[in-house]
């Protein structure tokens, strides 16, 4: 069984990311085969760590700079969604019959992190990008912001990080998704958070179209992702859109992640 692209299109929030636990859901049922998803955010969003502390005038402020909220089911800081692609992978780590296929994700966190890395480090190689793996050596959990900090999760570029990653596991299937840089203002967080002129920098991160000197359109990106992805596991992809019990879980989960409490 090949493997599902699902091709770039611009949600709701909310709906982002009921539709990566949908699919995580469908994927743990074996009702669907490993998928990659490529999806953008309208209106532009902060989405913040499970687990992630956040005021209300940090709500306030994040809305009063025209931007959504929404909490992720993964863990991490937080994400600003605008000038970026988001990309997210859902895979078994035990393969079964449904599913067999000649890799699967390790059950170790770290080497499964590592191996869907390695998707997008193949993916950016097609345009003669050379990324790496970061590490956790930097106080991550003191950041509120997520490109402030790298993890071995994560992947820059000449040591500024471009594509920030996060994952779930529920019994033997793996969500991991991730936000990938592309044009994004490196002060915006800074604005919206509040934080000092001394935090504000012109290279925080490293952002694709500014490492190309130039933009790629969306189709591009996605032919690039596609390849790499495909010989990370050596699969094929085919194109396939949500199924109908996918739409039918989203539209169930969307209310959860609609308000941030």
């Amino acid at each position: 069984m090949n493997w599902r692209l699902i091709t770039y299109g611009e949600f709701d929030p909310a709906f982002n990311m009921a539709a990566d636990e949908a699919i995580l859901e469908a994927h743990l049922a074996g009702e669907v085969p490993p998928t990659l998803r490529l999806y953008g955010w309208n209106p532009a969003a902060i989405s913040i760590g499970y687990s992630q502390k956040i005021s209300e005038a940090e709500i306030q402020s994040i809305t009063d700079h025209g931007l959504d909220v929404v909490r992720r089911t993964t863990g991490g800081r937080a994400v600003l969604h605008a000038g970026d692609l988001t990309y997210s992978f859902v895979g078994s780590s035990i393969g079964d019959d449904s599913h067999e296929q000649q890799h699967f994700l390790s059950t170790s966190v770290a080497a499964a992190y590592k191996e869907i890395c390695q998707g997008l480090i193949l993916a950016f190689e097609e345009f003669g990008i050379t990324l790496e793996l970061g590490s956790s050596k930097s106080d991550y959990r003191t950041n509120y912001d997520c490109f402030r900090a790298t993890t071995n999760a994560d992947l820059q570029y000449a040591g500024k990080k471009m594509i920030g990653s996060a994952q779930l596991r529920r019994k033997n299937a793996v969500l991991q998704h991730g936000s990938i840089l592309l044009d994004q203002d490196q002060n915006k967080m800074t604005e919206v958070y509040g934080g000092t002129k001394s935090e504000a920098t012109e290279d925080r991160h490293a952002n694709l179209f500014e490492i190309l000197k130039k933009t790629v359109s969306m189709s591009e990106l996605e032919a690039a992702l596609k390849a790499g992805f495909g010989k990370a596991f050596a699969v094929e992809f085919d194109y396939s859109p949500l199924t109908q019990l996918e739409q039918n879980r989203i539209e169930a989960l969307t209310p959860k992640y609609r308000v941030l409490t």
